[in-house]
């Protein structure tokens, strides 16, 4: 039984809990609509969990790939993969990730990058650059707070006022969840992910602030 507080990806449970009560479909739809994909696109998911991001670009572009570490998931996605001849999954941790130079025309990395330390961010961010072709889109999205982490104890009352309102009825269940996101795993502010995105030659073309604890960015190279 995991309730979303065991944060181990290998322990099967975590994917179950997950895909039943933090996945929205609703949220995923408009989160592709931000790549515009198109027929000369090669998407790369980074933490594609079970596939549904892939699922909905693979009719659109004309390859996708996805890395996870969990083996649950990524049986998923193979399932729901199953009709297109233009996918690929990778099980490994993401920090082990290596593609050839300028492998994608866009890649997304939905609620992933808080399992990394800011200094793996940084590794990270550097290989995706690397990865991108010439004018090629990075999106993230995470809990990355628009208030500085160091006084988080400052603004939990204000964040927790938040969820309540973004996860409406189902807090009580993600409650436990979210703070152990934001206590025991690696998010980070605004500040710093956008400082890690100009020192690693991103140009960011907007940002947009869902909550005070989660945000999406948009970066291009």
């Amino acid at each position: 039984m995991n309730d979303g507080t065991t944060t181990n990806w290998h322990d099967s449970a975590l994917p179950e809990w997950y895909n039943k009560n933090m996945k929205n479909i609703a949220d995923l739809e408009n989160y592709a609509k931000l790549f515009n994909f198109n027929k000369e696109d090669a998407l790369l998911d980074l933490g594609c969990g079970d596939g549904t991001l892939l699922k909905i670009a693979a009719p659109l572009c004309a390859s996708v790939c996805g890395v996870d570490i969990s083996k649950e998931q990524l049986t998923r996605s193979k399932e729901i993969l199953q009709n297109f001849d233009n996918t690929a999954l990778y099980e490994i941790p993401l920090q082990e990730a290596d593609f050839p130079t300028e492998s994608f025309t866009k890649i997304s990395m939905r609620k992933a990058i808080h399992h990394l330390t800011d200094s793996e961010k940084d590794i990270m961010l550097s290989k995706i650059y690397k990865w991108l072709k010439p004018g090629g889109l990075f999106i993230v999205e995470d809990m990355i707070t628009s208030f500085n982490l160091q006084l988080k104890s400052d603004f939990l009352n204000l964040a927790e006022e938040e969820a309540s309102v973004y996860y409406g009825q189902n807090w009580p269940a993600f409650k436990k969840a979210f703070f152990t996101t934001m206590d025991k795993e690696l998010p980070c502010d605004l500040a710093t992910m956008t400082n890690l995105l100009l020192k690693n030659k991103f140009h960011i073309r907007k940002i947009d602030i869902i909550t005070c604890f989660m945000s999406t960015l948009t970066a291009q190279k």
